[in-house]
């Protein structure tokens, strides 16, 4: 079994810093010493890295669509859905220059959030990001690349799926959640979905697409290494996982159990050409909570909602 998805010659990210007052001169806000100062330089003024000042009457997009994903961030929001200032980022680069490209675009973001007392938002993903912080010099798919977080209720409350620890009738008890990713495209991918999950069982799920993000992230940067002249690209519909793939997702190698590595199948099918979905195995003889719950799956994929990751590079490479 196979999928075949088209691959983008260049993709196109953009960022939109929020402020009381955005200066005309947003250039003179990039100066300074920090880690990607000569990518920025060097990048100024081109498609990999234009900046435009906007007032609200000018925008094309909505700053009220602009979610906060965590609680402690909603005060940020309610500033970036009022203002009427706007500093936007825009990268439009060559695949073959992700991630550094989307990389210094954002830290091209925060240096101009970090000017003018700003919030800065991901408009691929719609979230806020967290204030204030620089761009990590290494690349990390956990930081806020992915637009990937649990529902914020359990189907508007009136879930009352069981506890599968306490009700092994749990396990299945419902099917609430559909969880999305919103950023796998800036790198040339299709989007995961996983659907039909009951509420249980959302942390695990969630991270089983985190895991098969970051496995087919690293996949599709080695096949672009290659060099490769076609358009679209076709790939094993079976995905060989592990704990390393879950590792790398957050940039740490030590969140590791003590049991022996396990290695688990996922199975994407397409929904559209840009979007697939995950599924256990062909053969596994059960629904997606039972795959989700059983011991298919290393333990820190039910149990691991956030990891600090390894110490950055000490320069941009």
């Amino acid at each position: 079994m196979t999928v075949t998805f088209p691959v983008p010659s260049t993709t196109t990210s953009r960022f939109a810093v929020a402020a009381d007052h955005i200066p005309h001169d947003l250039a003179a806000l990039l100066r300074g010493p920090h880690a990607f100062e000569p990518h920025i330089t060097g990048r100024l003024g081109s498609p990999p890295l234009d900046l435009r000042r906007e007032d609200l009457g000018d925008l094309r997009w909505d700053p009220a669509q602009i979610k906060a994903v965590h609680p402690g961030q909603r005060r940020d929001q309610q500033a970036f859905g009022s203002a009427t200032q706007f500093a936007v980022v825009t990268s439009t680069a060559p695949i073959t220059d992700q991630p550094r490209g989307v990389q210094v675009a954002r830290a091209a973001a925060y240096a101009i959030a970090a000017a003018t007392d700003g919030v800065v938002a991901d408009l691929i993903i719609g979230d806020v990001l967290p204030q204030p912080t620089a761009e990590r010099t290494s690349f990390v798919l956990a930081d806020n690349w992915l637009g990937d977080a649990l529902p914020p209720f359990r189907a508007n409350g009136r879930c009352t799926a069981a506890d599968p620890d306490r009700d092994p009738e749990g396990v299945n008890g419902c099917s609430c959640v559909r969880l999305r990713t919103h950023g796998l495209r800036r790198f040339g991918l299709p989007e995961l979905q996983i659907t039909d999950v009951a509420c249980p069982h959302d942390l695990a799920a969630l991270n089983v697409l985190r895991t098969t993000a970051r496995h087919l992230l690293t996949d599709h940067w080695s096949w672009l290494a290659t060099g490769p002249v076609s358009r679209t690209r076709t790939i094993s519909a079976v995905r060989r996982l592990t704990q390393g793939d879950f590792n790398e997702f957050w940039g740490s190698s030590r969140r590791e159990h003590l049991s022996p590595p396990i290695i688990f199948e996922a199975r994407l099918t397409p929904i559209t050409a840009r979007l697939l979905s995950v599924h256990p195995p062909h053969d596994f003889d059960g629904t997606v909570n039972d795959w989700l719950w059983g011991d298919a799956l290393p333990l820190s994929i039910r149990d691991i909602l956030s990891s600090p990751a390894d110490i950055p590079l000490p320069r941009a490479a």
